[in-house]
């Protein structure tokens, strides 16, 4: 079967350099004069790891070129240099391990602001995570991965920017922003810090990519919530309209094909999410950077073949009200003989996905980098799930291993809909860069209860017990929530809406290359290209 992104050329290579032949960067997003451009001065490239190619035409596929090598996530190119802002996460810790062993590269940079701010509140991971150095060490004699690390704050925009000429990135990953909503809410303080951090820590590396690599891929972790859950049911299509999107009003229409779409967050936290969005957006079309940002659903678990090689080696698992996603704290709860915790009536639906999916769709989108210009978005998800339903999973497989788990409503904390339609648009992973989930709910909740079970992390849970239940309102009310009802699983009627996952191809806006392309063939025509 042919790999997914074998037929992607030299224009999604961060190898193929522009300078010196036709810089698009120079032109913005202006059609006309890159035409005038390619007229002029000819539509040629260098290769920076294969320099005695000369200038050539950019033709060369994936599958042709002796750079870029196979591998069941599609073509890689050979050690690819790739760097991970906020390495030492959940997600980046485990993302460094993955694409170790797949034989990048790997270099990251963290500050350790996420241990400072759990202990700060009074938490700490329930699963063991090593410092460091440790961690680095382990991976080297575990999975024969070498690391380069420097400790370092986003906002350090000379040391970051040093770092990044040191190691050339051809790819980075942007972990590095402070990923929850409920701390962002607890007060000003807070709400400044999250969107101090995540706002002027990615405006700044915008800038320093522009004028270190601009070449590299950008690979950002947005999220879901940016969009919101509409109550007029409109699909969450993937950060743009699609070609055949229309706008009516007063007897006129409008084609909003290729706009962005609507964001409504959901707390202070995502809409430093949704300024990140609209930074990148106007990043890729001043600057000809390449992005993908990544509207991920809420990730769950614990495993990935090499987090699970070595207890030095596995990643954190927070399961407090700031730092814990749902899945991981019902799983917490179940364990500690807690009611699990459902806000309000527990119908709200949200995307999800377990982590080793994740990673693998990480990977897949580092191996096939958007065009220069071209600012694409990805829905990551798996699945959608009612919070209710969740709940309910967990309990089911909590039964297999011995505890008798109820379910209670809580007063929500948040200011939501407790109904809501939600249709989300997720087609680009499975249609075009060949993702498949693999892990089912249950298969990844049932991994979580093999680990947490252990007596050791059963006494770290213990610690941050009265951490789980959430005390912080979006009204900035200081309270812990009451409790509304206690039920026993499968005894409450589900009601509501019910998710719609959409998957199948659609027609999306074509990419800022496939126009320059078609002006060139017009221009080989001696016609006038394309006005639109």
């Amino acid at each position: 079967m042919k790999l997914h992104n074998a037929h992607k050329t030299c224009w999604n290579c961060p190898a193929a350099i522009l300078k010196g032949n036709v810089d698009f960067r120079a032109c913005g997003q202006s059609l006309e004069a890159i035409r005038q451009r390619i007229e002029r001065e000819g539509l040629l490239i260098e290769c920076a790891r294969l320099p005695d190619l000369g200038h050539f035409e950019p033709t060369i596929t994936f599958e042709e070129c002796p750079e870029w090598r196979p591998t069941k996530y599609g073509y890689l190119l050979e050690n690819m240099r790739v760097m991970i802002l906020g390495i030492d996460g959940y997600l980046g810790w485990t993302l460094a391990l993955k694409l170790g062993a797949l034989g990048c590269e790997v270099s990251g940079v963290d500050c350790f602001l996420r241990r400072k701010m759990v202990r700060e509140l009074g938490a700490d991971s329930v699963v063991p995570i090593y410092p460091m150095e440790e961690r680095l060490k382990a991976a080297k004699e575990v999975l024969d991965i070498d690391i380069k690390f420097r400790k370092i704050n986003i906002l350090d925009r000379e040391k970051l920017g040093q770092f990044m000429r040191e190691v050339q990135p051809e790819a980075i990953v942007h972990y590095g922003e402070i990923p929850s909503a409920p701390y962002s809410m607890i007060d000003c303080d807070h709400a400044i810090q999250v969107q101090y951090n995540n706002v002027i820590g990615t405006l700044g590396l915008l800038f320093l990519m522009k004028e270190i690599c601009p070449e590299a891929s950008l690979i950002k972790l947005g999220t879901l919530g940016e969009y919101g859950a509409p109550l007029t049911g409109r699909p969450l299509f993937e950060g743009l309209f699609p070609a055949d999107a229309i706008l009516r009003w007063r007897g006129r229409e409008w084609s909003l094909g290729g706009e962005l779409t609507p964001r409504d967050p959901v707390s202070f936290y995502h809409v430093s999410k949704v300024q990140d969005t609209f930074n990148i957006y106007e990043a890729c079309k001043y600057w000809w950077l390449r992005s993908y940002d990544v509207m991920q659903g809420v990730i769950y678990g614990v495993h990935t073949d090499e987090v699970a090689a070595d207890p030095r080696l596995r990643t954190r698992l927070d399961v407090d009200e700031w730092f814990g996603t749902v899945v991981n704290r019902f799983v917490a709860q179940a364990i500690l003989g807690m009611p699990l915790t459902v806000y309000g009536e527990g119908e709200q639906i949200r995307g999800f996905i377990a982590l080793e999916d994740a990673m693998e769709c990480m990977v897949r989108l580092i191996s096939s980098p958007p065009e220069p210009g071209q600012y694409d978005v990805v829905n990551q998800v798996s699945g959608l799930y009612k919070v209710s339903e969740l709940a309910e999973t967990v309990a089911r497989v909590a039964a297999e291993f011995g505890y008798d788990v109820k379910i209670q409503r809580v007063e929500n904390p948040r200011v939501e809909a407790d109904y809501h339609p939600f249709e989300v648009v997720s087609t680009k992973l499975p249609n075009e860069l060949g993702f498949t989930p693999k892990v089912p709910l249950e298969v990844e909740i049932r991994r979580m209860f093999e680990l947490l079970t252990q007596p050791h992390i059963v006494e770290r849970i213990k610690k941050v017990a009265h951490l789980i239940r959430p005390r912080t309102w979006w009204s900035g009310e200081k309270r812990v929530v009451e409790t509304l009802e206690v039920y026993r699983p499968g005894t409450r009627r589900r009601r509501g809406f019910k998710p719609k996952l959409i998957t199948d191809r659609e027609r999306f806006p074509t990419s800022k290359m496939e126009e320059v392309e078609r002006a060139v063939e017009a221009l080989g025509e001696g016609g006038d290209g394309d006005k639109g």
